[in-house]
């Protein structure tokens, strides 16, 4: 009786059955996509205190610091060496470990009502919130400088320039 009730009801919306509404609500062809990927994201959230898209910025700059950089070398005729690569690779290491200990760190003292958590807690939030900011800021500037060794022209080198003096200054 519940089920045939339960079948009109989402058949007064279009819906075959039950089983038809169950279909549209849960695509299980897409479940060993968006769960993998929904864990992955949650576990970097929590760890890097980042959420997922800015995540994938910053894998994204990254990647293009890396590329420009190749690039820039290849174009001033230095060779590409194998440390060089281990050493990007170290570094962006060291940036998301120090990410890490700051937001664990942070999340040690969060929900603390006492005054000496609460002060830490804004210490070290302020600490990872500077240090992302401050990892970004060397990136673009990075890719803005590798950009500003490929191009040839005096309107695009001026302009980059200014772009990495207001990034220094800031």
């Amino acid at each position: 009786m519940i089920n045939r009730f339960l079948n009109h009801f989402v058949g007064c919306f279009g819906f075959d059955c039950t089983t038809d509404f169950n279909n549209s609500l849960i695509h299980s062809n897409f479940l060993m996509i968006t769960i993998p990927v929904a864990a992955f994201s949650s576990m970097i959230e929590n760890f890097l205190g980042l959420q997922g898209l800015t995540v994938l910025a910053f894998v994204v700059l990254v990647i293009l610091e890396l590329i420009t950089g190749i690039v820039a070398s290849k174009n001033r005729g230095e060779k590409i060496v194998s440390h060089k690569f281990s050493r990007f690779g170290l570094k962006v290491f060291v940036w998301l470990a120090l990410l890490f200990i700051t937001n664990s760190l942070k999340l040690e003292y969060d929900g603390h009502k006492d005054l000496l958590s609460i002060t830490t807690l804004g210490i070290f939030t302020w600490l990872h919130d500077a240090l992302f900011v401050y990892v970004t800021m060397e990136y673009l500037i990075s890719v803005f400088e590798n950009i500003n060794s490929l191009t040839k022209t005096k309107s695009k080198k001026k302009f980059i320039d200014y772009i990495i003096d207001k990034l220094k200054n800031f």
